[in-house]
């Protein structure tokens, strides 16, 4: 019996590896903090410790045994590697150097005494991405812009993060049924060195993008949770769009007179729906699903196209529906160890390659693995490891009114580690 729980756990992992391909959950990163990074981002359906309830699921923080204070950094470190072919003017491969990202974490949770209520806080990094690619002649795509003899833009550089504030309070409605309720505050940064959001200057060359600064948007989420019996556990959320302010960017133009553009964008729709088996001693089996509703956002979602005034109209990305499993066994009194594994589907078309090389998120299958030391009945010490298998995208080169160019292609490789480190604090 089960073993048919096992099956039934990881069915859904086998699914990932049916398709031709699977790419990743697009901008926003799958987990965060060590111990929810360990196992996949799994733990919508049951409480493990602070970080990954409030970054997946609040309602479950009414299931932790104590109130927590959790501290989490991690390193995301991205190989990328572009190569390009165009008519007349040959072929060639370049790397990236983006080096390492730091991302922090940090999750709340108080229990309210004489209360069934409790209070989470979690102030995390959520999204983003990020391409550092030099000028290069010997690629097409790199070399110098047509107005200096190339067929390029010269060298490609984005960075983007985004980081929310998630304050919220869940209540115990019964001794199996929990709900919580809270505002998302995001904070956001998009950085291009060509803005080819906007409309292009009279000579066709696109404004700098590096003159913005932080934007604020808006969100809230609403989770369940219930307990069905003693093995048994499940829970669902449910995060609405985050609506922002239109970034600003100040500018240029060919003359050196400043201009100022607005891009609008917003962050998807994502729903979640855990499952979690407790039935073995000293193991927790966890899976979830999720859905992002990237066709209903700004910029990313719009068409990869060319609007009449020459600005890029989006990225097209896709909906995508995203499964993540994972286990945790208690070894010893003091050594806790975790893995999981995630996949998604497609992110976006391979024609739509060209638009996205400063934000290729299509990332595939994701194993990871992590372990925690008590170093006390009330201080855990955690760290993980995530591999973004390497993937890959091609598609033709597009130009403004020319469209896609024949005997041309576009094509980004690349792959990632991630190294996570946290704290948890129990009083």
């Amino acid at each position: 019996m089960r073993w048919w729980t096992i099956c039934g756990l990881v069915a859904g992992a086998i699914i990932g590896f049916s398709g031709d391909r699977c790419c990743g959950q697009g901008i926003i990163l799958p987990a965060g903090g060590a111990v929810n990074r360990a196992m996949g981002g799994a733990t919508t359906g049951t409480a493990i410790e602070a970080i990954g309830s409030m970054y997946w699921n609040p309602a479950t923080i009414t299931r932790l045994q104590s109130h927590e204070l959790a501290f989490g950094f991690e390193g995301i470190y991205n190989n990328i590697e572009l190569s390009s072919t165009f008519p007349n003017a040959g072929s060639g491969s370049s790397r990236g150097e983006q080096g390492v990202t730091p991302v922090p974490t940090i999750a709340w949770v108080h229990h309210l005494k004489h209360y069934e209520a409790s209070v989470g806080v979690g102030l995390m990094g959520v999204a983003g991405f990020g391409t550092n690619l030099r000028a290069d002649p010997s690629n097409p795509l790199l070399s110098p812009p047509p107005s200096l003899g190339g067929v390029g833009v010269g060298g490609i550089r984005s960075d983007a993060l985004f980081f929310q504030l998630n304050p919220n309070l869940a209540w115990k409605l019964s001794d199996r049924l929990s709900v919580a309720v809270g505002p998302v505050v995001t904070m956001g940064k998009i950085v291009l060195d060509q803005n080819s959001f906007v409309a292009p200057n009279a000579d066709g060359s696109y404004p700098r993008g590096d003159g913005t600064r932080y934007h604020w948007g808006m969100g809230a989420q609403v989770g369940v949770h219930c307990v069905m019996n003693d093995c048994w556990e499940l829970g669902a959320n449910v995060k609405t769009p985050t609506w922002f302010e239109p970034f600003r960017y100040f500018s240029e133009d060919v003359a050196g007179l400043p201009r100022t553009d607005k891009v609008n964008l917003t962050l998807p729709m994502v729903v979640s729906g855990g499952l979690a088996y407790r039935g073995f001693d000293y193991v927790v089996l966890t899976t979830d699903v999720r859905y992002f509703d990237y066709t209903s956002t700004e910029a990313f979602g719009d068409p990869p196209a060319y609007g009449a005034d020459g600005r890029v109209q989006g990225l097209g990305w896709k909906d995508v529906f995203s499964v993540a499993v994972g286990v945790q066994m208690q070894l010893t009194d003091h050594w806790i160890a975790r893995g999981g594994y995630l996949f998604a589907t497609d992110l976006f078309d391979d024609s739509a390659t060209f638009f996205n090389v400063a934000s290729d998120l299509s990332y595939q299958h994701v194993p990871s693995a992590g372990f925690t030391y008590k170093l006390s009945s009330r201080a855990l010490l955690s760290a993980s490891y995530q591999y973004v298998a390497s993937w890959s995208s091609t598609g033709p080169y597009i130009l403004a009114g020319l469209g896609p160019i024949p005997g041309s292609s576009v094509t980004t490789d690349s792959d990632a580690h991630i190294a996570t480190v946290g704290v948890n604090v129990r009083y």
